[in-house]
């Protein structure tokens, strides 16, 4: 051989080899990595067996070429072929070298090199072909070369041809939903579904479950697509109903050519099940569109269809469901592919595309559009088609959206053609989940009414407790419950809550997304249900605060934080619009209704209920204006409903009376509870613990007016009272006598306090009244009694959890460790206080900024002027602003200022204040100092060298000496108890503003 020809033909020879051993060390990374050969798609493993049998072909031409029997003439003839097999080959090898996965390369790579494989699976499997098609070419040339007739060989080939031709069985396409060029997201999803379906020789099924309009038939019409095989047939049936199952089985009898198809006495579908399983039908994959009713699937008797579900090696089937529980009795849990809302970045781009507007001056408005639709796809859609059908903006269309609920409505219940969506189904999202509301209504109604009752309530983090009495007949079976919440997950509509910040389950916490919410809450409108629903949760609410009312102090105070947005949605409702309404009114709702034992019949708005939602929201209120406006609403709609006299209204009015005293507000406070005695007198009696209540209650304030004698003559009639009626060991009884010592103690007379304390730390039995003692004990410096008695409470902290004592206790034994002068001790104690009430009641709610530094600047400057520097708003500004400089970095100006405002509160409040003796406890703990600025030791050092001889652990002696010193800083006596209301209401705006 010497020919030019054959010279050019060896050298492609030569090229085509190093490509063909490129493309292969390509696919040797698949191994090295460890990645499953079936992962990636069929195109391309079907090239490694093209390949191997191309490189044969070509050895062979090579050798013929080498010993000369290979002429120039066919030389000529074979180049054009050999430069397109080089030309596909080296497409193909750059097409593998940047899809398929480098050694060593992250999973997210693979991830998104795996995206790519599925983009260029068809311009592979394309030059796949014309390369099979060159191989058939060089063999069948080699075979005609090789001595053999030319004619016998070629008529060999093409009868072998036509044989393999009639043996392959015939692909069907019957796919009726269009597949979108503009689809967007759900990468991840689309490479599961691929990777779990790509399992050869195996029938695969494989559940598509989620939210009505969240994407299901969308993404199993993409994969279709971009997995377009010529082999294999794809056939799509929707499922809704059984018509329309037999419907879509009918069109692929008529399609494939079985016989009796339009028979209606022919089993259509047990018919198409049997032609899928047997081997003439080749491979194919088959999709169940909407398959929702578990009852018409997995029913009882000869109904369920799930039993006509074909099953073959040579085929796999995707379902879509809203049904989590139909998608695992399909598929397995394994199998099920769940799809949520589109998180930002996917919704923003969903939008940019189908508007064709990816300008940058727009993302902000396409921005608050998604977080508003919430990432469902159809309501994205549903929102760009009006946008375009209008010629409207992304801002305005968020103008008219956010306008108001019924806005959200119209704009949600808008129709819009969808080519790609079951031209059957309902396109707007509010009419697409109405489907299942009213199917859950007919076949699940527990569940439709959990999801009615979660529907009044804020969307985020609703508790179990506010759905746990929905079973049917009360029942509070927990079994019944999981059930009801486990078909609502199902369906999607719920999902357990996490927390934003470590995406981690928060106990029984639930979500309802807002539109699910919005719809649902209109759906009940349409249905002139809404008032029904907002009166059974307004039922089950007030159920649940009496059931925590046992529970401990910090869990009574955590669960009701988590009620508050609830409560705040319900009385929000129509027809309450209780919550942003300041002026006190009873709802026309309430007029004309007949009460059962203070309840409503079923149905109707309780107005009991509503009081009681109404005064249990008032403790996880910072402003006390709030909690008042609360309880008076809270009082109003009782007395209008039960009567004034009613106990539920009397405990409501007795709230007010506690309200008007937080605010210093004690004239209107003494007033109120007057009133409540003489009606609790009337009604229960003067012995009644409920009336000895309110009398205790009233000698509170009293005594905050400066009538302490007065009401300390007036305990003395309600302890004898009390201990005449239920003994003087008697809970009632202690309580009393023990409001009785805090009043002789402010008058001063500590001997006579000392000879009750003593008298009452023999009848004291139960934790709270021990806890109260100890601050008896801490307010008059004994020391040594406090010290065994906070030391024996603490052997039980499950019992001062329970009624949030257990800071009071361990602040208490600081004081007795500071007393005698174990400083380090003391001050950890101080900090574990602090690390327990930061980890059970938050933070402080500021902002530690210098937009907080100056309110509170304006703020103090503001009340100083109205009401002086020793009013509590104005010290409780200047101790806000200590920690705000503190946080600031500012030590020694905070430091400077706790101490001028520790004076200030021992002027103002006395030495034996609960408010002084804190700020106290924080000097030492956080500053290190004593109120006279000295550092803690120095001055208690002077202290036991001028007291030579004394003993230094004798803390009764050390805590008189204390006392004597403090004697001459007594509060001063205040100017009139008449002082001006309004200077406290205005002091009290300031300091919430601030």
């Amino acid at each position: 051989m010497s020919g030019a020809e054959a010279l050019i033909v060896l050298g492609i020879i030569a090229n085509f080899a190093s490509i063909i051993d490129s493309t292969d060390k390509v696919f040797s990374r698949i191994k090295d990595v460890g990645e499953n050969i079936h992962d990636i798609p069929r195109a391309f493993r079907d090239v490694q067996i093209t390949l191997p049998l191309l490189a044969d072909a070509l050895k062979r031409m090579q050798q013929r070429i080498e010993l000369g029997t290979l002429d120039e003439e066919a030389c000529r003839a074979l180049k054009p072929v050999l430069l397109d097999c080089q030309s596909g080959a080296s497409k193909l090898n750059e097409i593998f070298d940047k899809s398929l996965p480098r050694n060593g390369s992250s999973k997210i790579h693979h991830v998104w090199k795996a995206i790519l494989t599925l983009k260029q699976d068809k311009k592979v499997e394309e030059l796949s072909e014309l390369i099979q098609k060159r191989v058939q070419f060089l063999t069948l040339h080699h075979v005609t070369s090789s001595g053999s007739s030319a004619v016998d060989c070629v008529s060999a080939g093409i009868a072998a041809l036509q044989v393999a031709e009639e043996q392959r069985p015939k692909t069907y396409t019957i796919v009726p939903v269009q597949w979108a060029e503009d689809f967007t997201g759900r990468e991840e999803q689309m490479i599961t579904l691929s990777s779990k379906l790509r399992q050869p020789e195996k029938h695969v099924r494989v559940a598509i479950v989620g939210l009505g309009g969240i994407g299901k038939s969308r993404l199993a019409r993409q994969y279709i697509e971009a997995q377009k095989t010529p082999n294999v047939s794809v056939f799509w049936i929707h499922a809704g109903t059984a018509e329309r199952m037999k419907g879509g089985s009918r069109d692929i009898a008529k399609e494939v050519g079985l016989q009796g198809c339009d028979d209606p006495n022919v089993d259509i579908l047990r018919k198409v099940k049997e032609w899928l399983e047997r081997e003439a039908s080749g491979r194919w994959l088959l999709i169940y569109d909407n398959v929702d009713d578990i009852d018409l699937m997995y029913g009882e008797g000869r109904g369920r269809l799930a039993a006509y579900f074909p099953r073959s090696n040579r085929g796999s089937i995707i379902i879509t469901t809203r049904n989590r529980q139909i998608g695992i009795k399909f598929a397995t849990a394994k199998y099920v592919i769940p799809l949520s809302a589109l998180d930002l970045d996917e919704s923003i781009t969903l939008m940019a595309t189908k508007l064709g507007d990816e300008e940058s001056e727009r993302r902000p408005d396409l921005t608050k559009l998604a977080e508003a639709l919430g990432g469902i796809p159809l309501a994205l859609n549903q929102g760009v088609s009006f946008m375009q059908e209008n010629d409207i903006t992304p801002a305005r269309y968020l103008e008219l959206y956010e306008a108001s609920d019924l806005n959200k409505i119209e704009l949600l219940s808008q129709d819009f053609e969808d080519d790609t969506r079951d031209p059957e189904l309902k396109n707007p999202i509010a009419s697409t989940w109405v489907v299942t509301f009213e199917y859950l209504q007919a076949h699940q109604p527990l569940a439709a009414k959990a999801l009615c009752i979660m529907s009044m309530y804020d969307a985020q983090a609703i508790p179990e407790a506010l759905i746990s009495n929905t079973a049917e007949d009360d029942s509070k079976s927990s079994t019944d419950l999981d059930r009801t919440l486990g078909i609502l997950q199902a369906y999607s509509l719920i999902s357990k809550h996490v927390t934003a910040a470590s995406r981690e389950l928060v106990g029984r916490l639930f979500d309802l997304h807002r539109l699910v919410r919005l719809v649902t809450r209109n759906w009940l409108t349409m249905c002139s249900t809404h008032e029904d629903w907002v009166a059974e949760a307004i039922d089950v609410m007030s159920t649940g605060y009496d059931a925590i009312k046992g529970l401990d102090h910090d869990v009574r105070l955590s669960t009701k934080s988590r009620y508050l947005p609830h409560a705040l949605s319900l009385i929000s409702s129509r027809p309450l619009l209780l919550q942003d309404d300041d002026e006190v009114f009873v709802p026309t709702v309430f007029h004309g209704q007949t009460l059962q034992d203070d309840h409503t019949t079923k149905g109707v708005i309780c107005p009991t209920c509503t009081g009681n939602i109404l005064a249990q929201m008032v403790d996880r209120y910072h402003s006390h204006d709030q909690r008042l406006r609360m309880i008076k609403k809270a009082v109003a709609i009782c007395t209008f409903a039960l009567g004034p006299k009613s106990v539920i209204t009397l405990d409501h009015r007795s709230n007010e009376g506690h309200a008007l005293w937080t605010v210093d507000d004690h004239t209107n406070s003494e007033i109120v509870y007057r009133e409540v005695l003489a009606d609790c007198t009337s009604t229960l009696g003067p012995k009644d613990r409920k009336t000895l209540d309110i009398g205790d209650d009233l000698a509170q304030v009293m005594k905050e007016l400066g009538y302490g004698r007065e009401a300390e003559r007036f305990l003395l009639q309600l302890i004898e009272t009390s201990s005449q009626e239920y003994g003087e060991e008697d809970e009632m009884t202690v309580i009393l006598m023990q409001n009785l010592a805090d009043n002789i103690i402010d008058q001063g007379r500590d001997e006579e306090a000392s000879e009750l304390i003593l008298k009452i730390s023999g009848l004291v039995s139960t934790v709270p009244r021990k806890v109260r003692l100890a601050r008896h004990y801490l307010s008059m410096s004994r020391y040594s009694d406090l010290e065994t008695l906070c030391l024996s409470l603490l052997d039980d902290m499950d019992a001062l959890s329970r009624i949030g004592s257990i800071e009071d206790i361990w602040t208490a034994l600081a004081e007795v460790y500071y007393a005698q002068g174990l400083y380090d001790r003391a001050a950890s104690l101080q900090r574990q206080v602090v690390t327990y009430c930061q980890r059970n009641y938050g933070r402080n709610n500021y902002a530690p900024d210098d937009e907080a530094e100056a309110m509170l600047l304006h703020a103090i400057e503001s009340l100083e002027e109205q009401v002086g520097q020793l009013h509590r708003c104005v010290l409780a500004a200047k101790w806000y602003l200590v920690v705000v400089w503190w946080h600031q970095g500012k030590v020694d100006e905070s430091r400077q200022l706790a101490l001028q405002v520790t004076a200030l509160t021992l002027k103002a409040r006395g030495y034996q204040d609960s408010v002084y003796t804190d700020r106290v406890s924080q000097l030492r703990c956080s500053w290190g100092v004593n109120p006279d600025g000295t550092e803690i030791g120095k001055a208690d050092e002077a202290d036991e060298a001028d007291e030579s001889g004394s003993d230094r652990t004798d803390t009764d002696q050390k805590v008189n000496s204390d006392a004597d010193r403090a004697e001459a800083n007594k509060p001063e006596e205040p100017e009139s108890n008449a002082a001006s209301e309004q200077e406290d209401v205005e002091a009290d705006t300031a300091l919430d503003k601030a």
